[in-house]
C-alpha cells in the first residue's frame, strides 16, 4: 500500500463530512484512511460511524500531535498523507503525490500546493493543472525558498516519520514545523507548485488563529535550536535558522498588531543575533519602527 491517509479530528462535525468525501473521491485508489478522534464532544464520532470504509480510532483528548502519532503507529502505507479534518482534497491529489514519489526517487517529504478558502463554493473553481514542482536534496536545502510545510500539507515517508519520533505531544502550535526541522536532512524534499492539491479552510476556530499558541510554538522552535536538537550542526546552521525565522517574524509582527508587546519584543530579542547573521536588516530596523507607530 502506498498511502495511509491520517486525519486527526476534534469537534469537527461541521466540517469532517466534506473532508471525508474529498478523500473518497480520489482517482488514485492505493490507500487506506485512518481517522483519529481526539476525544470529541460533539457529533463527530456518530458521523464517522456512517463511513464504514474509514478506520476509526479514538483516544482521550491529548492534542493533534498525539492523535497523528497514534494514527501513524497503526498505518500500513509506505507514505503517510496527513489531512486536517476541516480541509479538502481534490480528486487528483493522491494521484499527484504518487507521480511525484515515482518521478523524484521516493523523497522523504512531499509538500502540497494549497489554496485558502472560507466558502466551500470556491473549491470547485480550482482546476487540475500540469505538474510543476521544486525539488531539493533535503528540506534544509530549500530554506531560501521560504516553503512552510504545515501538518495538513505533508506527505511523509512513514519510516522517516517514525525514525524521528513523530510529532511532539505539547499542546502548542508550530509542532508541524518542529517535525519538519527534525526531518531536515532526510533525503528528498519536493514542493508541489501545480496543480493545487489542498484546499485549506480559513475559519475562526482554526488552531492557527490562536496567537498565544503561535507565540508558544515560536519560542519552542527557538529553544530547540539553541539546544542543538535539530540536525545539521554548524554546517547547516544558517539554513535551519532561516527556516525558523520565517515562522517567527510574522508571529512577532502579529503580536505588535494585537498589542501583545511583551511577546513581540521577546521574540525580537531572542532572534536578534540570528537576524544579524543572516543580514535581515529590513526586519531588524522595521520592527522597532512599527512598534513605535503602534504605540501612537
Amino acid at each position: 500500500m502506498l498511502f495511509s491517509v491520517i486525519i486527526a479530528t476534534y469537534d469537527r462535525a461541521k466540517f469532517i463530512e466534506a473532508t471525508l468525501e474529498s478523500v473518497r473521491a480520489q482517482e488514485f485508489k492505493d490507500y487506506e484512511t485512518i481517522v483519529v478522534d481526539d476525544g470529541s464532544t460533539d457529533e463527530t464520532m456518530s458521523l464517522l460511524q456512517e463511513h464504514p470504509w474509514v478506520r476509526v480510532l479514538r483516544q482521550k483528548n491529548k492534542g493533534p500531535g498525539a492523535a497523528r502519532n497514534y494514527g501513524a503507529s497503526q498505518a500500513r502505507g509506505e507514505y503517510i498523507a496527513f489531512l486536517d479534518s476541516d480541509d479538502i482534497w481534490f480528486p487528483w491529489t493522491l494521484a499527484t503525490y504518487a507521480t511525484v514519489i515515482h518521478d523524484y526517487n521516493d523523497p522523504a517529504i512531499v509538500s502540497a500546493g494549497l489554496v485558502e478558502f472560507s466558502d466551500q463554493s470556491e473549491v470547485p473553481l480550482i482546476k487540475e493543472d500540469r505538474l510543476r514542482v521544486d525539488d531539493y536534496l533535503d528540506y534544509l536545502s530549500a530554506s531560501r525558498a521560504g516553503y512552510f510545510v504545515g501538518a495538513g500539507m505533508s506527505v511523509l515517508k512513514r519510516d522517516e516519520f517514525l525514525r524521528v519520533g513523530g510529532y511532539i505531544h505539547r499542546r502548542t502550535n508550530a509542532e508541524d514545523h518542529d517535525l519538519i526541522l527534525r526531518l531536515g536532512l532526510a533525503p528528498g524534499f519536493v514542493r508541489i507548485l501545480r496543480p493545487i492539491t489542498l484546499a485549506w479552510r480559513r475559519h475562526a476556530q482554526s488552531a492557527t488563529a490562536d496567537l498565544a499558541r503561535n507565540v508558544e510554538g515560536s519560542s519552542w522552535l527557538i529553544e530547540q535550536e539553541r539546544r542543538g536538537n535539530y540536525p545539521g550542526g554548524a554546517l547547516r546552521i544558517g539554513e535551519r535558522r532561516r527556516n525558523i525565522l520565517q515562522h517567527v517574524r510574522p508571529v512577532a509582527l502579529e503580536c505588535l498588531r494585537k498589542n501583545m508587546r511583551r511577546d513581540a519584543w521577546e521574540l525580537y530579542r531572542a532572534t536578534f543575533c540570528w537576524h544579524i547573521a543572516l543580514r535581515r536588516w529590513k526586519f531588524l530596523i522595521g520592527f522597532p519602527v512599527r512598534a513605535c507607530v503602534a504605540r501612537q
